[in-house]
């Protein structure tokens, strides 16, 4: 179970890798969409495959790496998004993820529950500029931005 929790991420979002975007260059001499300062759902495709390279992959690659090298050597856009990212399909959440029951969380390990609310929950709210998720909140991006509940298909 715990490289099934370490699949979570992240992310609700997320349309992500796949197409090269057009526009603004590079240090590297690629191009680089220079996106508009609008919420994630605003942006076009293209824009949010790029959002997605030029701002989720570079802070969550890091951290998930940093959690474990070994299961993450490979960290990319399927991590999140599931094989179908291959053929440029990134539904978020992703039934795929394992799947969360919030009265009983006991088949996760501590450390990767710890992990997912107090690195990639926050770090990823933060990339996407919206508030968490809270009582007070529940609106704000959550678990369920990229995890269904069991349950659900």
């Amino acid at each position: 179970m715990l490289a099934a929790m370490k699949l979570l991420v992240v992310v609700a979002l997320l349309a992500a890798c796949g197409a090269k975007p057009p526009a603004a260059s590079t240090a590297a001499g690629e191009a680089e969409v220079v996106l508009p300062d609008v919420p994630f759902d605003k942006l076009d495709h293209k824009q949010q495959i790029a959002f997605m390279k030029q701002k989720v992959m570079p802070v969550m690659k890091p951290l998930f790496v940093a959690h474990d090298a070994k299961e993450f050597a490979e960290f990319g856009c399927q991590t999140c998004h599931g094989e179908e990212a291959k053929d440029g399909h990134f539904d978020m959440p992703n039934a795929k993820l394992p799947k969360l029951n919030f009265n009983d969380m006991s088949k996760f390990e501590k450390e990767d529950l710890d992990w997912m609310k107090n690195e990639v929950l926050p770090a990823m709210a933060k990339v996407l500029n919206e508030p968490m998720y809270s009582e007070a909140n529940p609106k704000g991006f959550g678990c369920l931005g990229c995890h269904t509940m069991e349950g659900t298909p």
